[in-house]
């Protein structure tokens, strides 16, 4: 915020000068528009560096993340009508933050806490699918699918397409490079 006169109070100085007061929301204006470009800068340098393997390790991870979410509902589910159990690692977790806790807070710290990473992991899936689904209907879509979902050989998905091992390569290259500018953006452009 600007700064007072020497001797004022910025509220002295506001009711005194408009002027001032506008200088103060300019000052306020540029400060946080600063802020969010360097926020953004440093979004950009947590940006992956390699694109490409980025993605493949988000496809490799979503079948896993799919098997992780029904089961985190599970547990979610059989906390909210068995509670927790005395030997939940939640329980250590929230205990250990040197917070005393009712067992009602801890059960709903715990409830809170899941619901977040089913949420996050959702959002993860949601992700990678809304890049995919552009691509399903590409004829090599087995390529992506069968690699990062299924374990498939590129032997074993050519002889499904049919083509040879290296067409299959080249074009899960192509398709993977696709979800990747999907998922980054211009990051994977370059």
């Amino acid at each position: 915020m600007a700064k007072a006169l020497v001797g004022k109070t910025f509220v002295q100085e506001e009711k005194e000068s408009p002027s001032n007061v506008e200088k103060a929301i300019k000052k306020a204006v540029k400060m946080a528009v600063k802020e969010a470009l360097e926020e953004g800068r440093r979004q950009a340098e947590k940006a992956p560096s390699d694109t490409y393997k980025s993605t493949e390790r988000r496809l490799y991870a979503l079948p896993d993340l799919k098997d992780k979410v029904e089961a985190d509902r599970k547990y979610l589910a059989d906390i909210k009508e068995f509670g927790l159990s005395s030997h939940s690692k939640d329980i250590a977790r929230f205990k250990g933050s040197g917070q005393r806790l009712s067992d009602d807070d801890l059960l709903e710290a715990v409830i809170k806490d899941v619901e977040r990473r089913i949420a996050a992991s959702e959002h993860e899936i949601q992700e990678v699918e809304e890049a995919l689904e552009p691509l399903t209907n590409d004829p090599y879509y087995l390529c992506v699918s069968g690699r990062y979902f299924d374990q498939k050989s590129d032997d074993d998905i050519a002889v499904e397409i049919p083509c040879d091992p290296s067409t299959v390569r080249r074009n899960r290259g192509r398709l993977v490079r696709r979800i990747a500018v999907r998922l980054y953006g211009v990051e994977a452009v370059k």
